[in-house]
């Protein structure tokens, strides 16, 4: 079993979205839960890495172990590391589904199992979290974070913004994703085994709201649109033409010049707690 085919692809516009994100921003579910400066934390599906180096950062006696399927985010991730100059980490070429071919990954050999906006991408969410729970210690938590496209929202009202959301979220279901994972992956870790009680839940949101904040955000998505892997995955889905891409982009230009423009990316958020 592999992860499958990734909607976005790894564009310079999806790795400047993927390297913002810190444990600040991106997993704050997770920060009550490193008091312990020793931690083994494992980082699933890692991207370029910042979140991972961040993790690292804040348990200098611990260790971080990031994969991803990636070569080319795994170079970018290792290259993020040394300039920051963290060494408690390391990087490798990896599939959740596939972990035993990774050196250093074994069962229940980490505290913390970490996935940030990974299941959203999967065919198979519930055996991901079946094989991350897995590798959770007893004792140790799996923490999981993705966005729901559902509850994605803008102002002011705008068609062409709608169209892009439909879009997306057609295309994703396409080839058996769903965009809106993140309003129930308690009930996915309840079916990988951990019971309700064992489970916390969490929401938080990215807002894009200030003039810096839209032209970063409307920037990538309107780049995104036109020329990342996205783009393929609508033309090889007959969902979308080049045509509707084009509006799309241009609807985000759009949104990025509103004085009073504003996106909200929600998020859900599930620690589970693999107990003795």
């Amino acid at each position: 079993m592999s992860s499958g085919p990734y909607l976005h692809g790894h564009h310079a516009s999806v790795l400047r979205s993927h390297s913002w994100r810190t444990v600040e921003n991106s997993c704050p579910h997770l920060i009550p839960h490193l008091h312990n400066t020793s931690l083994k934390i494992l980082d699933v599906g890692c991207g370029p890495g910042t979140i991972s180096v961040d993790l690292a950062a804040r348990i200098p006696q611990g260790s971080v172990l990031a994969i991803d399927p990636s070569q080319e985010v795994i170079m970018k991730a290792r290259k993020h590391a040394e300039e920051k100059g963290v060494t408690n980490i390391r990087f490798e070429v990896g599939d959740i589904f596939n972990w035993g071919a990774v050196a250093g990954i074994e069962e229940s050999g980490f505290d913390i199992v970490h996935a940030h906006q990974v299941l959203q991408h999967l065919q198979d969410p519930l055996s991901a979290m079946k094989e991350m729970k897995k590798l959770t210690r007893k004792g140790g938590i799996l923490a999981v974070r993705d966005c729901d496209y559902s509850a994605m929202n803008h102002y002011p009202p705008n068609e062409g913004m709608s169209k892009w959301l439909d879009l997306y979220r057609s295309v994703a279901k396409s080839i058996k994703c769903d965009p809106d994972i993140g309003k129930r992956l308690h009930a996915i870790a309840m079916q990988a085994g951990f019971p309700r009680s064992d489970i916390d839940t969490s929401v938080s949101a990215w807002t894009f709201s200030t003039p810096d904040e839209r032209a970063w955000w409307c920037g990538l998505w309107a780049e995104r649109s036109t020329k990342s892997d996205y783009k393929a995955r609508v033309l090889e889905s007959g969902l979308g033409t080049e045509e509707d891409l084009e509006e799309i982009a241009r609807t985000w230009r759009e949104m990025e010049g509103k004085e009073d423009g504003w996106f909200a990316v929600i998020n859900g958020e599930v620690v589970a707690y693999n107990r003795p």
